[in-house]
């Protein structure tokens, strides 16, 4: 499976990360992962193991999604942002694969330790189990984030994220 991650500029700014279609519906080890910095016209190439080399943080949660608490696991979305070179990004737009989105400002990821989770209870997420990313909140550490704001938030299958 192909990811695509596109930067192109900071007037049209754009990250565009997106999972092609071809793999039954599952992320693996090692499938490609490529940014193109339209605007520099330079290519950087990372693997889903690359994204799984960065700091893992675990982040143990109830949401309505799931029964009970769960442990999810994945890097820190400012430390992917960081990696990208879009720390300095205000706003973000993930985009699901049936083309749901949420635009979220970035500013909640530097005060919340929200990740792109990969895992659950050590466990790849796949896309039946709303895989292969999905954005995570430590709703449990933090009464205010169990809001309708931040629920919306939990966007899965994660296929595009846009800087905006």
């Amino acid at each position: 499976m192909l990811t695509k991650i596109t930067h192109v500029g900071a007037l049209a700014g754009a990250l565009l990360v997106s999972l092609a279609a071809g793999l039954p519906g599952e992320a693996r080890a090692g499938a490609d992962l490529e940014l193109v910095a339209v605007d520099r016209r330079t290519t950087l190439d990372l693997s889903l193991e690359a994204l799984e080399a960065l700091p893992q943080t675990t982040v143990v949660t109830e949401n309505e999604f799931a029964n009970g608490k769960v442990a999810y696991s994945g890097p820190l979305v400012r430390d992917v942002l960081a990696k990208l070179g879009l720390d300095h990004v205000r706003q973000v737009r993930m985009v699901a694969a049936n083309d749901y989105f949420v635009d979220i400002p970035t500013e909640d990821f530097i005060r919340y330790d929200a990740i792109l989770a990969m895992q659950a209870d050590g466990v790849r997420l796949s896309r039946r189990d709303k895989g292969p990313l999905w954005l995570m909140y430590p709703i449990s550490d933090h009464v205010e984030l169990n809001d309708p704001v931040y629920l919306r938030r939990l966007i899965w299958q994660v296929v595009r994220i846009e800087a905006l």
